[in-house]
């Protein structure tokens, strides 16, 4: 439906996109995912047509992109129009470009506001409105232009939680009706949830695409498989004994809060590190990494340590440290091996009944 074919873009002397090709099929959901300065959103403004393309072409239904208008645009600013009600702002494209009268085009808007839960809305201005609110109006209203491609750019983001779930919602309601989407996200539960199909962007170009499975759990690509980790689990390296303990314990929350874990996992996963990190010499520098099993029965905290000969688990101290007596208590598995690249390398697994 959909061919991205070898398109490049430039800005001044910065190459954003670079040799880029990607195929849409009708009725998919593709995500698009990547570090920040990619070229995500450069790519979905130009299959849009909203940015000009270097070289290379856009094409949708073999219609080169310039001269079809088939495609609704929902931006992560919502670029609602602030002196407009909800439906002002859902009829003044179709009327005013469309030439749809304006009894039909608000008849339309109210079914569509009706859909996403705003029927009630139709006479607020958005400032009255929450951020959840204000992007699903924003989808209804490029869904006003009848689009055959939706594209959507960091749906959920600068969202809280349960804005978040509203527009989430959605989303997956279009979906259902076998609309084709692009979307853009730093969400991985919702890339994986609802496309068919993932592509990962990295310096300008997609190295990898495939299934949610694929991408997410099973990467081939080196590259990919960094940037998966980064998204799902919690990294932190200390370097000092007077390392920021609040920032810690905050990304721990926010850890747990992503798995929709709930206090009793926080709590859990501060007081194991808290505890670890009384045993090893912090000022030697330690790496942590927080993770979620696949099989979401297992919560993992791993720490590489400088010095590869040293114990620091040591199963001796059980009746003289306090610290290590938690440990056990906590975890199921407590193991160290050495890391032939990363030195010492300590493997904790807490116990599936405190968290």
């Amino acid at each position: 439906m959909i061919d991205v074919s070898h398109i490049t873009k430039t800005f001044g002397s910065s190459r954003i996109l670079d040799d880029v090709s990607l195929h849409i099929y009708r009725n998919e959901t593709v995500s698009i995912i990547g570090y920040a300065g990619s070229g995500k959103s450069t790519l979905l403004n130009c299959m849009a047509g909203l940015t000009s393309i270097d070289s290379g072409s856009v094409t949708v239904n073999s219609t080169r992109k310039g001269t079809y208008n088939g495609m609704g645009m929902v931006f992560q600013e919502h670029n609602l129009f602030s002196h407009l009600t909800v439906l002002q702002n859902m009829t003044v494209a179709p009327v005013n470009v469309l030439g749809i009268s304006k009894e039909e085009a608000e008849k339309q808007a109210m079914e569509l506001l009706d859909t996403v839960g705003l029927w009630e809305k139709s006479s607020e201005y958005p400032d009255h409105l929450s951020l959840g609110q204000r992007q699903r109006v924003a989808i209804a209203r490029s869904l006003m232009m009848n689009p055959d491609v939706l594209l959507l750019d960091e749906p959920t983001s600068s969202l809280d939680p349960v804005s978040s779930s509203e527009v989430m919602d959605v989303i997956r309601e279009l979906k259902k009706k076998k609309m084709t989407i692009v979307m853009v996200t730093h969400r991985l539960d919702l890339a994986a949830e609802v496309s068919d199909r993932i592509a990962f962007m990295y310096n300008g170009q997609i190295y990898e695409t495939g299934t949610a499975d694929q991408i997410i759990y099973r990467p081939q690509n080196r590259v990919t498989r960094n940037y998966i980790d980064h998204c799902l689990n919690l990294v932190y390296e200390i370097h000092s004994s007077k390392y920021d303990y609040p920032e810690l314990n905050a990304r721990i929350e926010n850890f747990c809060n992503r798995y929709k874990l709930g206090p009793q996992s926080v709590h859990s996963v501060q007081l194991v590190v808290e505890e670890f990190l009384n045993l090893v010499p912090l000022d030697e520098g330690v790496r942590l990494l927080v993770s979620k099993s696949v099989d979401n029965l297992h919560l993992n905290v791993d720490a590489w340590l400088p010095d590869s000969n040293r114990i620091y688990i040591d199963k001796s101290s059980l009746d003289e440290d306090l610290s290590y007596a938690i440990l056990v208590g906590m975890c199921e598995l407590i193991e160290e091996s050495v890391d032939d690249s990363e030195g010492k390398h300590v493997h904790l697994q807490l116990k599936e009944n405190v968290f």
